[in-house]
């Protein structure tokens, strides 16, 4: 009977991978953002890492506008001068071979450790997306939320909107207010 038993490798490449993204958030105790409150970019603390398997003009467009869509959604304004601002917002987003693991929690103090992407298959890598919002009253972060997600490479830009909207709302959902 044991002889019949016979173990094999799936050979079939999986082209529908769903892997849920890992999402983990941090706010500073007792902060709450009124509502009405102002909100601008700060250029100096955005940073996005270039990967010539991905349109990053494409990607930055739709990361900010995401960002702004939800500030503007949850009743807060968004202005064009950091000085005239309550609080400025930036964000990191890269690739595990820009900005791996350890490089995110020493820069960042969190990672959502995302361990489930598919290694070695040349369709998917492990992306990072940081956004963290400052209080230019007391110029610290004051929130800081991090996804990690299978960054596939063969989706269209439709396709990429689609999936990114839901991620941004749901990394939103923490924003202390």
């Amino acid at each position: 009977m044991t002889s019949a038993c016979v173990t094999t490798e799936d050979q079939t490449q999986q082209t529908d991978l769903k892997i849920e993204p890992s999402i983990i958030a941090v706010s500073t105790p007792g902060i709450k953002i009124a509502q009405g409150a102002s909100f601008a970019w700060l250029p100096k603390a955005i940073n996005l890492y270039k990967d010539e398997r991905l349109d990053s003009t494409t990607i930055q467009y739709l990361v900010e506008k995401n960002i702004k869509s939800n500030i503007t959604d949850m009743g807060f304004r968004f202005v064009e001068s950091e000085s005239a601002a309550d609080y400025t917002i930036a964000y990191t987003a890269a690739l595990e071979s820009s900005l791996d693991d350890a490089a995110i929690l020493s820069r960042f103090g969190l990672v959502p450790g995302n361990m489930r992407i598919p290694q070695d298959d040349p369709l998917y890598e492990k992306g990072t997306l940081l956004i963290y919002v400052f209080d230019n009253r007391i110029s610290e972060v004051i929130w800081r939320s991090a996804v990690q997600a299978a960054v596939d490479f063969s989706l269209d830009t439709q396709e990429r909107k689609e999936r990114l909207e839901p991620i941004i709302r749901d990394m939103f959902r923490s924003l202390p207010t």
